[in-house]
């Protein structure tokens, strides 16, 4: 199994010679005479050869980021095709729920919020089923689902099929995303866990930035015919991640003896509240999706392609330092910490944010990107946090379990941040962005404390 190789590349040991990895350039000769061999650093013929080339920084970083064959590296390329299609369906399906099938904003609103209410209990039964069956056997079946539901989209003229067909979608979507981090957290070991869910996070951006286009495209041409395709090749792209999974290895099912049927993670109140911490946390996605446009446009002077900008600048910022900010995570004290200074780095981007009410165009501009610059320092810093705490605290063989109560704590965070953060600015102004920090950071003080005591229990 992956799982007992350290290397995470699901291959065995070998107990040959032959060194692997972007720096193996020889296999060492253990057989043949004195003058059958070579001598080091001489050809044949005498002739004394060129040193190998030593790779370069540049080589040596991209050796340390991507993974090695196998496992990993499958599950990378499934991260990819599942954030394309998360990055054409997110205002895609809006769009073509508006435009083609003829809803109005409200009803898709009111279905995409009950969609994810009802897809907050699907997390925790996903993660308990996966831990029984196999995190990858769910991995393919929801890949299956999910892309035909996708695909039922199409099938939608009328405000009850949509509620339907976007309730259902909500619950396989839910409980897709604690299987996926209990595989994965399976695939890998803590010395190598938060530098792959980094890398993996930086596919996830690249998939997501990669899939706009396609949204752009299907804006240019206006057509229904176009965001049908669209809807269509978001479909394609789920149904690839369940055939990207057939390819991963199956991960050990069962569960420690003596430990019963119900879910445990229930009973770690230290952990619940860590995942309703995180929750609190995670809610910098929506201060850049929500917050930042709608602060831009209406209480700045900045001009109206500021807004676009800022979030192209957190995309690039994160594809570029996600793993750099992964590395200092080690144990549960470094992660703790790491969601600490993620808290306390909104409290200062909220507090840049604030002053720029005020400003002209082009200060604002830079003001604006200082602030975006904090806010993403604290989405690296508080992943990489949540990463290490999720699963260091996990009770060995519950994961997916665990997983799934995690999940359950980002997803209600999210369903009520849009209206906290909608709420205080546009009732605060500037001093909203305070208040908004402020939250922000009495919630992440909360992480060390609670950490510590999860790791006694």
């Amino acid at each position: 199994m992956a799982g007992d190789n350290p290397s995470g590349d699901g291959t065995a040991t070998s107990t040959t010679t032959t060194a692997v990895g972007p720096a193996a350039t020889a296999t060492t000769a253990t057989s043949g005479s004195a003058a059958d061999q070579t001598a080091p650093g001489t050809a044949e013929g005498g002739t004394a050869a060129p040193p190998a080339a030593e790779p370069g920084p540049a080589a040596d970083r991209w050796a340390r980021a991507v993974p090695p064959r196998g496992p990993l590296r499958v599950y990378a390329a499934l991260s990819f095709f599942d954030s394309l299609a998360r990055g054409v369906m997110l205002a895609g399906g809006v769009l073509f729920f508006t435009r083609v099938a003829g809803l109005g904003a409200v009803q898709v609103g009111t279905g995409l919020s009950m969609a994810t209410l009802i897809g907050l209990s699907a997390a925790l039964p996903a993660g308990l089923l996966g831990d029984r069956i196999g995190h990858r056997r769910l991995l393919v079946g929801l890949g299956v689902v999910r892309g035909l539901l996708l695909g039922s989209y199409l099938l939608v003229d009328s405000f009850a099929e949509f509620l339907l067909v976007v309730c259902l979608a909500g619950l396989a979507e839910s409980a897709v995303d604690p299987v996926r981090q209990a595989y994965l957290g399976a695939l890998t070991t803590p010395e190598n866990r938060v530098d792959t869910l980094a890398y993996n996070r930086v596919v996830h951006n690249v998939g997501a930035t990669l899939g706009t286009p396609a949204l752009g495209a299907a804006l240019v041409v206006g057509t229904p015919f176009a965001f049908r395709l669209l809807i269509a090749g978001g479909a394609v792209c789920v149904l690839l991640v369940g055939l990207v999974a057939l390819r991963l290895p199956e991960t050990p099912r069962g569960r420690p003896a003596g430990t019963g049927g119900g879910a445990t993670v229930l009973r770690d109140r230290w952990y619940l509240g860590l995942a309703l911490v995180n929750g609190l946390l995670i809610l910098h996605g929506e201060l850049l999706e929500i917050a930042v446009p709608l602060w831009v446009t209406q209480h700045t002077a900045a001009p109206s392609w500021t807004a676009s900008a800022l979030l192209l600048a957190n995309v690039f910022l994160a594809i570029g330092f996600q793993m750099r900010a992964g590395r200092g995570v080690t144990d549960t004290g470094s992660a703790a910490r790491a969601m600490r200074r993620g808290g306390l780095a909104v409290l200062a981007c909220s507090l840049v944010f604030a002053t720029t009410g005020s400003l002209p165009p082009l200060p604002a501009v830079a003001v604006l990107l200082l602030a975006v610059a904090l806010l993403t320092a604290a989405e690296l810093l508080q992943s990489a946090g949540a990463w290490g705490l999720s699963y260091e605290l996990a009770v060995d063989g519950r994961l997916g379990e665990y997983q799934g109560a995690w999940s359950v704590g980002t997803q209600l965070g999210r369903s009520c941040g849009p209206f906290v953060i909608t709420l205080a600015l546009s009732g605060l102004g500037g001093a909203g962005w305070v208040v908004l920090g402020l939250g922000y950071a009495a919630a992440a003080v909360l992480a060390p404390p609670l950490a510590a005591r999860a790791a006694r229990r």
